[in-house]
Protein backbone atom coordinates (compact mmCIF):
# COMPACT_ATOMS: atom_id res chain seq x y z
CA UNK A 1 0.00 0.00 0.00
CA UNK A 2 2.61 2.20 0.43
CA UNK A 3 2.28 3.35 -3.42
CA UNK A 4 -1.07 4.72 -2.98
CA UNK A 5 -0.01 8.56 -2.23
CA UNK A 6 2.17 8.53 -6.03
CA UNK A 7 -0.88 6.68 -7.65
CA UNK A 8 -3.86 9.23 -6.05
CA UNK A 9 -1.43 12.15 -6.78
CA UNK A 10 -1.29 10.83 -10.38
CA UNK A 11 -4.94 9.88 -10.67
CA UNK A 12 -7.01 12.46 -8.98
CA UNK A 13 -7.75 15.59 -10.38
CA UNK A 14 -8.84 18.91 -8.63
CA UNK A 15 -8.84 22.51 -9.99
CA UNK A 16 -8.31 24.85 -7.40
CA UNK A 17 -9.82 28.27 -7.86
CA UNK A 18 -6.71 29.60 -8.58
CA UNK A 19 -4.11 28.72 -11.17
CA UNK A 20 -1.02 28.99 -8.25
CA UNK A 21 -0.90 26.00 -6.53
CA UNK A 22 2.27 25.71 -3.75
CA UNK A 23 3.28 22.16 -3.11
CA UNK A 24 3.99 21.38 0.43
CA UNK A 25 5.85 18.65 1.91
CA UNK A 26 4.80 18.00 5.57
CA UNK A 27 7.83 16.56 8.32
CA UNK A 28 6.94 13.04 7.37
CA UNK A 29 7.21 13.56 3.83
CA UNK A 30 3.59 13.25 2.58
CA UNK A 31 2.53 15.71 -0.11
CA UNK A 32 -0.17 18.29 0.11
CA UNK A 33 -1.29 20.80 -1.98
CA UNK A 34 -2.07 24.29 -0.32
CA UNK A 35 -4.25 26.93 -2.32
CA UNK A 36 -2.68 30.61 -2.11
CA UNK A 37 -3.89 33.65 0.15
CA UNK A 38 -7.28 34.23 -1.96
CA UNK A 39 -9.80 33.11 0.63
CA UNK A 40 -9.61 34.63 4.68
CA UNK A 41 -7.69 32.53 7.06
CA UNK A 42 -8.08 29.64 7.91
CA UNK A 43 -10.07 28.81 4.58
CA UNK A 44 -9.50 27.44 1.74
CA UNK A 45 -11.42 27.16 -1.43
CA UNK A 46 -11.04 24.53 -4.82
CA UNK A 47 -13.59 24.13 -7.23
CA UNK A 48 -14.47 21.07 -9.05
CA UNK A 49 -16.62 19.83 -11.55
CA UNK A 50 -19.22 22.92 -10.89
CA UNK A 51 -18.98 22.81 -7.01
CA UNK A 52 -17.19 25.32 -5.38
CA UNK A 53 -15.92 24.08 -1.69
CA UNK A 54 -14.16 25.19 1.49
CA UNK A 55 -12.30 23.94 3.93
CA UNK A 56 -13.17 25.07 7.28
CA UNK A 57 -10.35 25.00 9.92
CA UNK A 58 -12.55 24.30 12.58
CA UNK A 59 -10.00 24.34 15.57
CA UNK A 60 -6.51 25.21 16.20
CA UNK A 61 -4.71 21.84 16.28
CA UNK A 62 -1.75 20.82 13.50
CA UNK A 63 0.06 17.83 15.31
CA UNK A 64 -0.58 15.05 17.03
CA UNK A 65 1.73 12.67 19.34
CA UNK A 66 3.68 9.79 17.15
CA UNK A 67 2.24 7.05 20.48
CA UNK A 68 -1.25 7.86 18.85
CA UNK A 69 -0.42 5.46 16.22
CA UNK A 70 1.95 2.82 18.07
CA UNK A 71 -0.93 0.14 18.58
CA UNK A 72 -1.37 -2.54 21.17
CA UNK A 73 1.55 -3.26 22.92
CA UNK A 74 3.40 -0.50 21.08
CA UNK A 75 3.07 -3.58 17.70
CA UNK A 76 3.54 -0.51 15.42
CA UNK A 77 5.64 1.37 17.80
CA UNK A 78 9.14 0.97 15.48
CA UNK A 79 7.31 1.64 12.18
CA UNK A 80 5.69 5.14 12.98
CA UNK A 81 9.20 6.09 14.68
CA UNK A 82 10.62 5.65 11.62
CA UNK A 83 8.26 7.98 9.70
CA UNK A 84 7.32 10.21 12.42
CA UNK A 85 11.01 10.21 14.11
CA UNK A 86 10.35 13.91 15.69
CA UNK A 87 7.20 11.91 17.74
CA UNK A 88 4.88 14.32 15.76
CA UNK A 89 2.01 13.22 13.17
CA UNK A 90 0.72 16.46 11.41
CA UNK A 91 -3.01 16.77 11.45
CA UNK A 92 -5.73 18.76 11.50
CA UNK A 93 -9.54 19.49 12.60
CA UNK A 94 -11.29 20.66 8.99
CA UNK A 95 -15.23 20.93 8.47
CA UNK A 96 -16.18 21.39 4.92
CA UNK A 97 -18.60 23.98 2.91
CA UNK A 98 -20.14 23.24 -0.63
CA UNK A 99 -21.92 25.62 -2.63
CA UNK A 100 -24.45 23.58 -4.83
CA UNK A 101 -27.44 24.88 -7.10
CA UNK A 102 -29.74 24.76 -4.03
CA UNK A 103 -27.62 26.15 -1.64
CA UNK A 104 -25.06 25.75 0.78
CA UNK A 105 -24.21 22.37 2.45
CA UNK A 106 -21.79 21.42 5.22
CA UNK A 107 -19.86 18.41 5.93
CA UNK A 108 -19.35 17.69 10.03
CA UNK A 109 -19.51 20.48 12.19
CA UNK A 110 -16.84 20.77 14.27
CA UNK A 111 -16.29 21.49 18.17
CA UNK A 112 -18.75 24.35 19.86
CA UNK A 113 -17.26 28.38 20.31
CA UNK A 114 -16.74 27.09 23.81
CA UNK A 115 -14.80 24.14 23.58
CA UNK A 116 -12.55 25.81 20.57
CA UNK A 117 -14.43 25.65 17.76
CA UNK A 118 -13.97 28.07 14.96
CA UNK A 119 -16.73 27.11 12.54
CA UNK A 120 -18.88 29.95 12.58
CA UNK A 121 -15.70 32.33 12.71
CA UNK A 122 -15.26 30.43 9.71
CA UNK A 123 -18.41 31.26 7.99
CA UNK A 124 -18.67 34.96 9.22
CA UNK A 125 -15.06 35.18 7.26
CA UNK A 126 -16.90 34.25 4.28
CA UNK A 127 -19.67 36.89 4.61
CA UNK A 128 -21.90 33.56 5.40
CA UNK A 129 -24.06 32.83 8.56
CA UNK A 130 -25.81 29.66 10.11
CA UNK A 131 -29.07 30.40 8.60
CA UNK A 132 -27.57 30.11 5.42
CA UNK A 133 -26.46 26.72 5.64
CA UNK A 134 -29.71 24.21 3.89
CA UNK A 135 -27.99 20.92 4.98
CA UNK A 136 -25.90 19.06 7.54
CA UNK A 137 -24.06 15.69 6.39
CA UNK A 138 -22.70 13.75 9.40
CA UNK A 139 -20.07 11.15 9.13
CA UNK A 140 -19.98 10.17 12.67
CA UNK A 141 -21.40 10.93 16.25
CA UNK A 142 -17.65 12.16 17.96
CA UNK A 143 -18.22 15.62 19.45
CA UNK A 144 -15.41 17.05 16.91
CA UNK A 145 -18.30 16.36 14.38
CA UNK A 146 -21.48 16.77 16.01
CA UNK A 147 -20.62 19.70 19.04
CA UNK A 148 -21.16 22.25 15.94
CA UNK A 149 -24.87 21.62 15.87
CA UNK A 150 -26.05 23.08 18.89
CA UNK A 151 -25.16 26.59 20.20
CA UNK A 152 -24.05 27.97 23.35
CA UNK A 153 -28.01 28.85 23.96
CA UNK A 154 -28.89 25.14 23.84
CA UNK A 155 -30.85 25.80 20.35
CA UNK A 156 -30.45 24.77 17.03
CA UNK A 157 -26.98 26.54 15.20
CA UNK A 158 -27.91 25.99 11.91
CA UNK A 159 -31.88 27.28 11.86
CA UNK A 160 -32.84 26.45 8.41
CA UNK A 161 -30.96 23.18 7.80
CA UNK A 162 -31.88 19.57 7.61
CA UNK A 163 -29.39 17.43 9.29
CA UNK A 164 -28.76 13.88 8.13
CA UNK A 165 -27.16 11.49 10.37
CA UNK A 166 -26.47 7.33 9.56
CA UNK A 167 -29.19 5.37 10.96
CA UNK A 168 -26.64 2.98 12.73
CA UNK A 169 -24.16 5.58 13.71
CA UNK A 170 -27.63 7.22 15.49
CA UNK A 171 -28.08 3.93 16.84
CA UNK A 172 -24.78 3.63 18.60
CA UNK A 173 -24.67 7.52 20.07
CA UNK A 174 -27.98 6.52 21.42
CA UNK A 175 -26.29 4.13 23.40
CA UNK A 176 -22.98 5.40 24.42
CA UNK A 177 -24.48 9.15 24.32
CA UNK A 178 -28.24 9.26 25.07
CA UNK A 179 -28.08 12.66 26.54
CA UNK A 180 -26.52 14.42 23.27
CA UNK A 181 -28.31 11.89 21.03
CA UNK A 182 -31.48 13.67 22.75
CA UNK A 183 -30.44 16.61 22.79
CA UNK A 184 -30.11 16.60 19.00
CA UNK A 185 -33.57 14.93 18.37
CA UNK A 186 -35.11 17.27 20.40
CA UNK A 187 -33.19 20.81 18.59
CA UNK A 188 -33.72 19.77 14.98
CA UNK A 189 -37.45 17.69 15.32
CA UNK A 190 -38.47 16.97 11.82
CA UNK A 191 -35.28 18.42 10.08
CA UNK A 192 -33.28 15.68 11.89
CA UNK A 193 -32.86 12.43 9.08
CA UNK A 194 -31.60 9.10 9.27
CA UNK A 195 -30.58 7.38 6.74
CA UNK A 196 -29.19 3.73 4.98
CA UNK A 197 -25.88 3.51 3.28
CA UNK A 198 -26.31 3.05 -0.21
CA UNK A 199 -29.35 5.65 -0.08
CA UNK A 200 -29.36 8.93 -2.27
CA UNK A 201 -29.81 11.58 -0.39
CA UNK A 202 -30.57 15.30 -1.27
CA UNK A 203 -28.29 17.52 -3.54
CA UNK A 204 -27.02 14.15 -5.17
CA UNK A 205 -25.03 13.35 -1.97
CA UNK A 206 -24.03 8.89 -1.93
CA UNK A 207 -23.50 7.85 2.07
CA UNK A 208 -21.05 4.87 1.91
CA UNK A 209 -19.96 3.05 4.52
CA UNK A 210 -16.50 3.52 6.04
CA UNK A 211 -16.56 1.63 9.21
CA UNK A 212 -14.29 0.36 11.75
CA UNK A 213 -13.53 4.31 13.41
CA UNK A 214 -16.98 3.85 14.63
CA UNK A 215 -20.16 1.67 13.75
CA UNK A 216 -21.28 3.70 11.96
CA UNK A 217 -18.98 5.75 10.49
CA UNK A 218 -19.55 6.85 6.86
CA UNK A 219 -17.89 8.30 4.16
CA UNK A 220 -20.05 10.78 1.43
CA UNK A 221 -19.51 11.22 -2.32
CA UNK A 222 -20.76 14.43 -4.08
CA UNK A 223 -19.66 14.17 -7.80
CA UNK A 224 -16.11 13.58 -7.74
CA UNK A 225 -15.28 14.30 -4.28
CA UNK A 226 -14.82 12.29 -1.80
CA UNK A 227 -15.77 13.12 1.99
CA UNK A 228 -14.21 10.66 4.19
CA UNK A 229 -14.54 12.04 8.18
CA UNK A 230 -11.95 10.03 10.20
CA UNK A 231 -10.89 7.63 7.49
CA UNK A 232 -7.51 8.41 8.82
CA UNK A 233 -5.92 10.90 11.97
CA UNK A 234 -2.35 10.84 10.56
CA UNK A 235 -2.54 10.40 6.48
CA UNK A 236 1.29 11.33 6.34
CA UNK A 237 1.56 7.87 7.92
CA UNK A 238 -1.47 5.83 7.01
CA UNK A 239 -1.03 6.55 3.36
CA UNK A 240 2.40 4.98 3.41
CA UNK A 241 1.10 2.33 5.80
CA UNK A 242 -3.07 1.87 5.89
CA UNK A 243 -2.43 -0.88 8.38
CA UNK A 244 -1.73 1.49 11.07
CA UNK A 245 -4.84 2.63 13.34
CA UNK A 246 -5.08 5.52 15.68
CA UNK A 247 -6.05 4.63 19.01
CA UNK A 248 -9.16 6.56 17.89
CA UNK A 249 -10.18 3.75 16.21
CA UNK A 250 -12.72 1.75 17.90
CA UNK A 251 -12.84 -1.32 15.82
CA UNK A 252 -9.21 -1.28 14.39
CA UNK A 253 -9.11 -4.45 12.28
CA UNK A 254 -12.41 -3.24 10.06
CA UNK A 255 -10.92 0.49 10.13
CA UNK A 256 -7.90 -0.87 8.26
CA UNK A 257 -9.89 -2.98 5.82
CA UNK A 258 -12.48 0.42 5.27
CA UNK A 259 -9.10 2.18 4.86
CA UNK A 260 -8.20 0.22 2.02
CA UNK A 261 -11.34 -0.30 0.47
CA UNK A 262 -12.16 3.50 1.02
CA UNK A 263 -8.51 4.92 -0.49
CA UNK A 264 -8.83 2.06 -3.55
CA UNK A 265 -12.25 3.05 -4.28
CA UNK A 266 -10.83 6.96 -4.55
CA UNK A 267 -8.51 5.98 -6.64
CA UNK A 268 -10.47 3.81 -9.01
CA UNK A 269 -12.77 6.15 -9.59
CA UNK A 270 -10.70 9.08 -9.59
CA UNK A 271 -11.90 10.99 -6.23
CA UNK A 272 -10.64 13.84 -4.24
CA UNK A 273 -10.40 12.80 -0.97
CA UNK A 274 -11.35 15.29 1.40
CA UNK A 275 -10.89 14.50 5.32
CA UNK A 276 -11.58 15.87 8.33
CA UNK A 277 -7.74 15.68 10.15
CA UNK A 278 -5.93 16.08 6.68
CA UNK A 279 -3.55 18.31 7.37
CA UNK A 280 -3.24 22.16 5.86
CA UNK A 281 -6.11 22.67 3.29
CA UNK A 282 -7.90 18.53 4.01
CA UNK A 283 -7.30 17.71 0.39
CA UNK A 284 -5.87 14.71 -0.93
CA UNK A 285 -5.70 14.11 -4.62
Amino acid sequence: MKFFLSIAILALNVIFGMAQINWQVNPIGSVFARQGGETPAGTFRLTSNGYEVYTLICADKTYQPASLYYGEDNIDKEKVDAMAPDGKVPTSMNCFLVKTDMGYIMFDTGLPASNGGKVLERLAALNLSPSDIKAVYITHSHFDHIGGLIDESGKATFPNANVYFPSKEFEFMNKTMNEAATQITTVYGNRLTSFEWGELLPDGVLPIAATGHTPGHTAYRLGNLLFVGDLMHGAAIQLIDPTINANYDADRKTAVATRNRILSYAVANSLTILGAHIPLNGVIF
